[in-house]
C-alpha cells in the first residue's frame, strides 16, 4: 500500500468502510480497488454470473468481499451467451460485422453456450445497501445495470465502467449511451484508467510489433465522479470516501488534495493536512526543486 493511501487512511479515519459494488467481477485480474481490500477501507459485493468465474471468487474473497452469482440488468428473463474465455460472455453475442474488422476476437464466434437466467436490477436487493462506488463490466449492459440502480447510487461517489469505444457485441449501447445515464443520475467524466487497442488485421501483420502499432480503440474503464461544482451538495463523508478511492483506485492525487482542501476549509481536517499528503507521494509527482 502506498504512503499517501496509509496516511489518508489514518488522517480522515472513515466511519465504515468504502461501499463498493463490482457487476462482472471477472477474477482473470486483480481489481482495481485492491489496495482499499488490503487496508479494511472498503467492502465489496461482488456479481458473477458465470458459475466458474463465481467459484474462483468465491474461493479467493477475504472476509470484506461478499461474492453473489447473480446477473444483474434489466429485470426479466434473457440468454446468457456463456463463451469458454468467460470474460467474454455477455447477454449479447459476438459481432461477426466487427470481428470480420477487427480481425480479433473471431476464435470466439459461435462457441457461446446460451443460459437463461433472471436478471435483477440493483435497486431491486433491499439486502444490498446505499453503495459509495459502482464498478461494472458488464460485456455491454452497462448501462442497464447503472439505469437500475438510481436509487442505490443517489449518494455515491464514484462509478468505473467499461466503456466500449467500438462495438463488439450486436446489439450493445453505444459510448453516448452510458455517457447519458450517468451525467442524468449527475456524475461526470474524470478520468480514464486505461483503454485497449488492437493491431487491424492486415497482410503484413506478420512483420510488426502489435503491441506496438495496434491503433483500433477497442474499450476502456472510465471513471465518473459525483458532479463536484456544487460543494455544498456533496457531504463530509462523501469527500472523504472520494479522497480514498482517488487515491487507492484512481490514481487521482489532484482530486484527493482537492477533497482535503475542501475538508479543511469546512475544519473537519486540519489545514496542513494537504501539505502533509503531498509529503507522502513518491518524488516523480512532485515539482523539482530549484536550488539556490
Amino acid at each position: 500500500m502506498s504512503n499517501s493511501l496509509g496516511y489518508l487512511a489514518r488522517t480522515l479515519a472513515p466511519l465504515r468502510p468504502v461501499r463498493i459494488v463490482d457487476v462482472g467481477a471477472n477474477p482473470i485480474e486483480a481489481p482495481v480497488y485492491a489496495g482499499l481490500l488490503r487496508r479494511d477501507l472498503a467492502e465489496v459485493w461482488a456479481f458473477e454470473p458465470h458459475p466458474e468465474a463465481a467459484a474462483k471468487l468465491r474461493a479467493a474473497a477475504p472476509e470484506n468481499v461478499h461474492v453473489l452469482e447473480r446477473a444483474v440488468g434489466r429485470p426479466g428473463q434473457a440468454v446468457f451467451n456463456a463463451y469458454p474465455a468467460s470474460e467474454m460472455s455477455s447477454l449479447y453475442k459476438i459481432s461477426t460485422q466487427s470481428t470480420g474488422y477487427l480481425g480479433h476476437f473471431r476464435r470466439h464466434l459461435n462457441s457461446e453456450v446460451e443460459v437463461d437466467l433472471t436478471l435483477d436490477s440493483l435497486d431491486s436487493m433491499p439486502e444490498l445497501p446505499a453503495i459509495d462506488c459502482l464498478k461494472v463490466d458488464a460485456q455491454g449492459a452497462e448501462v442497464d445495470v447503472i439505469d437500475g440502480a438510481r436509487s442505490k447510487l443517489s449518494g455515491a461517489v464514484a462509478v468505473v465502467a467499461e466503456m466500449r469505444f467500438y462495438r463488439l457485441y450486436d446489439g450493445e449501447p453505444a459510448l453516448h449511451d452510458l455517457d447519458r445515464s450517468l451525467r442524468d443520475q449527475g456524475f461526470v467524466l474524470h478520468r480514464f484508467l486505461h483503454q485497449k487497442s488492437r493491431m487491424l488485421g492486415n497482410s503484413q501483420a506478420a512483420r510488426l510489433n502489435r503491441r506496438a502499432i495496434g491503433s483500433q480503440l477497442i474499450d476502456g474503464d472510465a471513471v465518473y465522479i459525483r458532479n463536484p461544482e456544487d460543494r455544498s451538495a456533496v457531504t463530509d463523508t462523501q469527500l472523504a470516501h472520494l479522497a480514498l478511492l482517488a487515491d487507492g483506485v484512481f490514481g487521482s492525487h489532484d482530486l484527493v488534495l482537492w477533497c482535503l482542501d475542501e475538508l479543511a476549509s469546512r475544519g473537519v481536517v486540519p489545514g496542513k493536512v494537504a501539505a502533509k499528503y503531498v509529503d507522502k507521494l513518491p518524488e516523480g509527482l512532485k515539482a523539482e526543486r530549484i536550488e539556490a
